[in-house]
């Protein structure tokens, strides 16, 4: 007992003696490194990424540098020498329609794997152009090119981004996102242009002329009312605006002759003479012409709804005989514009560029408010003679020009003699 009385005092003297010598420090806060904030450069470069960036909102996007491009007209003042195409001029006049006259501000970034370039672009333009070669029956006139628009004519055109890599020996790698072409599948459409002019790559395309000849012969498909629905690689799933782009297609049936004829007789008052609701009832109709608005509608929709009083107060002047409905549903087909490709998934050299963009395919209407973003992904060695081959190792710049098009595939603004530049890996 008297040991242990004699320890205890002992601890709490040494136990007193420890704190009284510590010395307390303050920790260091951890440092958090400040978010990169992208510049601009005078190249485009590609920067090395274990992370692969195929995603329109991909963490690398975000933070990448750009490369800004001040555009210049490259081919103004032109207008479709074809017969039967007309309405494809609406930047006639280069930089001072394109996007209604206001600066694109064309960017591009760029990103590379061990097996893959990654180059996004992105650009102002406030409206969806859709409509390459669409079918209208009687439509608008075209103030920049005489000839009659009567009957079945191709019109309108649809917006695209060309891009074209040098391969030596006046060869052009051609890198061409369409809207109403390509989009809808996932793939740019793959060309070269050996100084005469590009063509497309050898496989199969993208998209097939609906036409039953030419330019105006009339389409020989529509839509068969089935919800068009893709699931792409990497773009993901979608649906197809039927009043724009044409996947599930049957037959175009219907006189159109007889079916003007009746359109004349019985809805011309309320609807107008060409569609437009200028009728001379009262209330008048609704306008018809709209692009791509009626052709949503499946035939037995607007039989179901020209035919019922209740919602339609021109039923009384509705036909009663099949053929004669069948003869006016294909005038009224022409009237909102029918898509003028049908599309399938391109096979071979052609199916060698995936693209991703922030456009959604489903319903195709409205301002485009937020502009385009397109991701254009393509294999650093295809394996394919009409292919650039990208060896960052070896050779780290590539030149080439960039084209934009608005509503227009003849007149084009971009630049030229940019280079691509691949930076090491680190």
């Amino acid at each position: 007992m008297r040991i242990a009385s004699i320890i205890r005092p002992f601890r709490f003297a040494l136990l007193c003696t420890f704190l009284i010598g510590c010395t307390y420090y303050e920790i260091e806060p951890i440092k958090i490194p400040e978010p990169k904030v992208p510049k601009a450069t005078t190249n485009l470069e590609a920067s090395y990424v274990t992370i692969i960036p195929n995603k329109i909102n991909s963490a690398y996007w975000k933070s990448a540098d750009f490369l800004p491009i001040t555009s210049q007209n490259q081919v103004t003042n032109q207008i479709p020498s074809t017969d039967g195409l007309f309405n494809m001029s609406g930047t006639l006049r280069g930089l001072l329609d394109f996007n209604n006259g206001v600066s694109p501000d064309v960017t591009l970034k760029a990103a590379y794997t061990n097996d893959s370039l990654y180059v996004l672009v992105s650009w102002k333009d406030d409206d969806y152009n859709a409509s390459r070669f669409n079918w209208f029956y009687d439509g608008p006139t075209d103030p920049n090119k005489a000839g009659s628009t009567a009957g079945w004519t191709s019109q309108q055109s649809d917006d695209n981004l060309i891009l074209s890599f040098n391969m030596g020996s006046s060869k052009q790698d051609v890198w061409n996102w369409s809207l109403a072409l390509s989009e809808p599948m996932g793939y740019a459409i793959d060309m070269i242009n050996n100084g005469a002019g590009a063509v497309v790559d050898t496989g199969n395309k993208s998209y097939i002329r609906n036409a039953i000849s030419d330019n105006r012969s009339g389409p020989a498909y529509e839509w068969n009312g089935v919800q068009q629905e893709l699931q792409r690689t990497p773009a993901g799933f979608t649906i197809l605006d039927p009043g724009y782009y044409l996947l599930n297609k049957k037959t175009f049936s219907g006189d159109l002759i007889n079916g003007e004829n009746i359109y004349q007789a019985e809805c011309a008052l309320c609807h107008g003479k060409t569609g437009d609701g200028e009728g001379f009832s009262n209330p008048v109709g609704i306008r018809l012409n709209k692009p791509g608005q009626f052709n949503r509608l499946t035939r037995q929709a607007l039989d179901l709804f020209a035919s019922d009083g209740s919602h339609h107060e021109g039923a009384v002047h509705y036909p009663a005989d099949d053929i004669d409905r069948t003869d006016l549903f294909a005038r009224l087909r022409g009237f909102s514009g029918i898509p003028g490709y049908y599309l399938e998934n391109p096979t071979g050299s052609n199916s060698d560029i995936r693209s991703v963009s922030n456009v959604q395919l489903a319903k195709i209407d409205g301002n485009n408010t937020k502009g385009y973003s397109v991701l254009l992904i393509r294999a650093l060695n295809t394996t394919q003679a009409d292919d650039v081959v990208f060896t960052p190792i070896s050779q780290s710049q590539y030149e080439f020009s960039i084209s934009i098009a608005d509503n227009d595939n003849l007149n084009k603004i971009g630049v030229t003699n940019k280079q691509l530049t691949f930076k090491p890996k680190k």
